[in-house]
């Protein structure tokens, strides 16, 4: 009987210890997300690709949605958008991560009381990713309002949130012989210190590879294809850089 007893305990101590090493809070590099009035939501520049579930965006009208998984925020066409379960996968809870545990946290519409512009923009919020189970500081800077009754206002809006910090640049170790430069820089970048040809790849803060080309002594990389952000270059010597497009 004791033997049971003390198996049953060991079970239920493991999976507590599972069920909290599975949460993950990021404390990354802030990095900012931009969808402009009347932009094609459609297209990847267009979506705020946080994790392989979670593909934030917004339609010409009505709120953000998941296009990871649904076509708009109004899946189940019931006209009342705002107060449905997108975007999928995730729950809102105004706050920081620093009380991520005793935060109450609800669809988007419903926190948010459907008055987006008003009730979310300046706010600190944390946004929690449900199936990866990753909370994330999220402050909305920016948010187009319609005209009403599903009038369209252009659908633009933009939050700044924090990044996985595993990705943050201090985990990497540089030769210091190879440097990138100009950082920021909004129309290329270059690096010094490579005499021969090298495959280099750019990488988004959550590690989704955006482009990839080679580079050699005095060639430039252009970046103005890139959406404003942070990213990281990574040569196949193995050194990585963080960089800036602005």
């Amino acid at each position: 009987m004791k033997q049971i007893y003390i198996l049953t305990l060991l079970f239920f101590t493991v999976l507590s210890i599972t069920k909290t090493n599975a949460q993950t809070v990021w404390t990354g590099t802030t990095t900012t997300f931009t969808k402009s009035d009347f932009a094609d939501w459609t297209l990847e520049a267009n979506q705020d690709r946080i994790t392989d579930n979670v593909w934030i965006t917004r339609q010409n009208k009505q709120s953000i949605f998941n296009i990871k998984v649904e076509t708009s925020n109004n899946e189940d066409g019931d006209n009342d958008a705002c107060t449905g379960p997108t975007p999928a996968d995730t729950e809102w809870a105004y706050g920081t991560t620093a009380n991520y545990a005793t935060l109450t946290y609800e669809p988007f519409g419903t926190f948010s009381g459907c008055d987006f512009q008003n009730f979310v923009v300046n706010q600190n919020i944390v946004l929690h990713l449900i199936t990866d189970d990753i909370y994330i500081d999220l402050k909305f800077t920016f948010w187009s309002k319609g005209g009403g009754s599903g009038t369209g206002g252009g659908g633009g809006f933009a939050y700044e949130r924090s990044t996985d910090q595993t990705l943050s640049a201090q985990n990497f170790e540089l030769d210091n012989k190879i440097t990138l430069f100009p950082n920021p820089s909004s129309d290329f970048i270059r690096i010094s210190g490579v005499n021969e040809k090298e495959n280099y790849s750019i990488y988004n803060v959550i590690g989704s590879e955006i482009n990839k080309g080679i580079i050699s002594k005095d060639k430039k990389i252009d970046i103005q294809n890139l959406k404003n952000g942070l990213y990281f270059l990574k040569l196949e010597n193995a050194n990585t850089f963080k960089f800036i497009k602005e």
